[in-house]
């Protein structure tokens, strides 16, 4: 039935797909834009990143309960899970977030485009995929935007200035989760993507507890404002649980490469969401950074 219903609606379904995969972007990407709104004023970035964790595993472990199929981890795949959880979940996570609470919102949506190439780049080194011309070229482009963006931190009229640690961070954990993605290949065909995400965000969870507790404990819950409640919110549903639920669907419908050539709205809305709602400004160096790290991508891709 299904492949029949694909069939006679070929536009319908490439329709949707495209559009889940725009909405699954347009959510990573303004996730940025929720983090700054109460990091690290309201809450330190650990306690972000714990409550995006802990809330999202719990929410992926009661999915099943509305679907009769299970499926059954081997026990040989718990550790490689466990890896994952831990450089996937726990370090992306809590890089990526302390990262977004100290550097610019804009410099965090640019980098974080980085993690194509270091895909590219990890899969070179632990896989022995092949590293032509093409890729080589795209790794320079993508370090040259990179380092132009660090090292361009004219802090002069900006809500919210850059600083070293922040873009270092924010590429810290986009190395952690290209590392994850390389590991998870090798479990990927085995089991949904649905049951991969609940035990590696499960992991998460457990080894972010021990550091990140007391920060989400002592967070200032009471002075949320309703746009505070809703920044939260926005960051565990849509910026965490839905886009990567839809990135998974797109994955299963049209494969990993053509539904990774849609990260590259990810910047897009990261930066129209930070010039628009937290006044910052675009300027020429940015836009030459990020079209260097956009060019990377695409060559490599």
């Amino acid at each position: 039935m299904e492949k029949s219903s694909n069939t006679n609606h070929p536009q319908s379904g490439n329709f949707i797909t495209a559009a889940a995969l725009v909405a699954a972007n347009f959510f990573y990407g303004t996730n940025v834009i929720a983090v700054k709104q109460i990091a690290p004023h309201h809450v330190q970035a650990l306690g972000i990143s714990f409550a995006r964790i802990f809330f999202t595993a719990i929410l992926l472990t009661m999915l099943p309960l509305f679907n009769s199929k299970k499926e059954r981890i081997e026990k040989k795949d718990y550790l490689l899970l466990m890896i994952a959880g831990l450089l996937g979940v726990t370090l992306n996570q809590t890089f990526s977030i302390m990262g977004i609470a100290s550097t610019n919102p804009i410099h965090s949506s640019l980098l974080i485009m980085s993690t194509p190439i270091i895909v590219t780049v990890l899969a070179a080194i632990f896989l022995k995929e092949i590293f032509g011309g093409n890729k080589i070229i795209g790794l320079l482009l993508g370090l040259m935007g990179a380092f132009i963006l660090i090292k361009s931190r004219a802090t002069s009229g900006e809500a919210h200035p850059p600083t070293m640690l922040g873009d270092g961070l924010i590429l810290a954990g986009s190395v952690c989760y290209s590392t994850y993605l390389i590991l998870i290949r090798k479990v990927s065909k085995k089991y949904s993507p649905i049951t991969i995400l609940r035990f590696v965000f499960l992991f998460g969870a457990l080894f972010s507890l021990p550091f990140s507790i007391k920060s989400f404990a002592t967070a200032e819950w009471a002075a949320f404002s309703g746009w505070d409640w809703f920044s939260i919110l926005y960051i565990v549903i849509l910026g965490t649980l839905a886009a990567n639920l839809l990135m998974n669907w797109g994955v299963q419908q049209w494969g990993p490469s053509k539904t990774g050539s849609f990260v590259y709205f990810q910047p897009i809305f990261g930066t129209l969401g930070a010039v628009s709602l937290m006044g910052e400004q675009f300027s020429l160096v940015k836009a030459i950074a990020g079209l260097l790290i956009v060019a990377g991508v695409w060559v490599t891709s």
